[in-house]
């Protein structure tokens, strides 16, 4: 029987292997790939003398560039662009823009160094963060009477270390020791009290284990140094560095690396009608950007940075839901991405579970952030995503 002809969509994930299976002369398809590989970008803020250049000369390469509908009579001062063009057509747009006015030899370069960047691994204790090859798993450990999920159960030595040594048999990546809870509406706690909950538990966690990382989530400089000095190796601050302004001091100080975070606004107040000039994911990515250059700027290395959309902190369930649909933009910022869904009221809102029974329901989410590019995901439940992603990242890592 002659075979009909059908059409199916090949996604650039699989462009070489798709070339491959239709004879493609191989020695070429590494080459050949960058004419079929179509990218989205989007720029921010250019004038309108630039966004027109560039969206000519997109036109002139056979991509296509979007504006704001104000910039040909110039009734708008700044707009974004967002071109849609293959990987080969915007190496030739770089290539023209070097020769351009309105400061576009600039934006040039830069163009050129994102699409050819790469995120650098990072180095922990004898752990090596190689972004392309796996997602990594954040085990929770609170160390609270009062956290929205888990308050009570690990707060003295015994369960603490019962909880660790769980995550350790299900290869736990990251611990993440928090003595202080930041649930919606909860208030800030004393630094002797947060002292007092993570310093010990951080101490009997290296009798045990000299190499597992482990983060301090805290908003006080003190008592991140102090977990630092006491074994703890990365800062994850979820006020972002806004909350103590001596944070940068220590995170450069002991060159930690550094989780920053976006958050409305303090735990106390964050959910009281939470709001944004703008959609929510472009707020998201402008607040990141800013706060990750500053700290370059300062001295923090690059490498040494990961960021965090801050699911739930300062946001309603449809701005929950966009900053996962879009997970890819924050990757794109070019910094290792941690998302921190676990549990949260994002699912509840969804599908109305106690919290106990959210977990197949974190996985699922938590597992299309990872496929479209988070490198770390904070969970509760280790085992469970320790399974899961052991399958998963087979199909998405190389």
């Amino acid at each position: 029987m002659q075979k009909q002809f059908f059409i199916s969509k090949i996604f650039p994930d699989c462009i070489d292997k798709a070339l491959e299976d239709i004879g493609f002369f191989k020695g070429y398809i590494s080459k050949a790939k960058d004419k079929y590989n179509f990218l989205l970008v989007k720029i921010h803020y250019l004038n309108c003398a630039q966004a027109n250049t560039i969206k000519q000369l997109a036109l002139s390469l056979g991509a296509d560039a979007a504006v704001h509908k104000g910039v040909i009579s110039s009734e708008v001062e700044k707009t974004h662009l967002i071109i849609g063009a293959t990987n080969a057509q915007l190496a030739k747009l770089v290539d023209k823009l070097k020769l351009q006015p309105f400061g576009l030899k600039k934006l040039s370069q830069e163009l050129y160094d994102y699409l050819n960047s790469s995120i650098k691994p990072l180095k922990v204790r004898k752990t090596e963060f190689d972004w392309a090859k796996k997602t990594y798993i954040m085990g929770i450990l609170n160390a609270t009477p009062d956290s929205f999920s888990d308050g009570g159960k690990f707060d003295n030595i015994d369960t603490a270390l019962d909880q660790v040594n769980k995550m350790l048999e299900y290869n736990v990546d990251i611990i993440d020791i928090g003595g202080e809870s930041t649930r919606p509406y909860s208030k800030e706690v004393l630094l002797d009290e947060e002292l007092q909950r993570v310093i010990p538990i951080i101490k009997e966690i290296r009798k045990i284990n000299k190499d597992i990382p482990i983060s301090i989530d805290t908003r006080h400089s003190i008592v991140a140094k102090e977990a630092i000095l006491n074994g703890a190796d990365i800062i994850n601050d979820v006020s972002g560095f806004d909350w103590d302004e001596k944070m940068l001091d220590v995170a450069l100080e002991q060159q930690a690396p550094v989780v920053i975070m976006h958050s409305l606004s303090s735990p106390e107040t964050m959910q009281v009608s939470p709001e944004y000039p703008q959609n929510v994911v472009n707020c998201i990515c402008g607040y990141l950007h800013e706060k990750t250059q500053k700290l370059i700027n300062a001295g923090v290395k690059k490498e040494n940075i990961i960021i965090d959309p801050g699911v739930g902190f300062g946001k309603t369930l449809e701005h929950n839901i966009e900053i996962v649909k879009r997970t890819q933009e924050f990757v794109s910022l070019g910094f290792p991405l941690l998302i921190g869904i676990s549990r949260k009221s994002i699912i509840s809102s969804i599908i109305d579970l106690p919290i106990i029974d959210r977990e197949d329901a974190n996985i699922a989410l938590n597992s299309y952030a990872a496929s479209n590019g988070a490198n770390i995901i904070r969970v509760h439940d280790v085992e469970k995503h320790y399974k899961a992603f052991a399958v998963l990242d087979r199909i998405i890592k190389k």
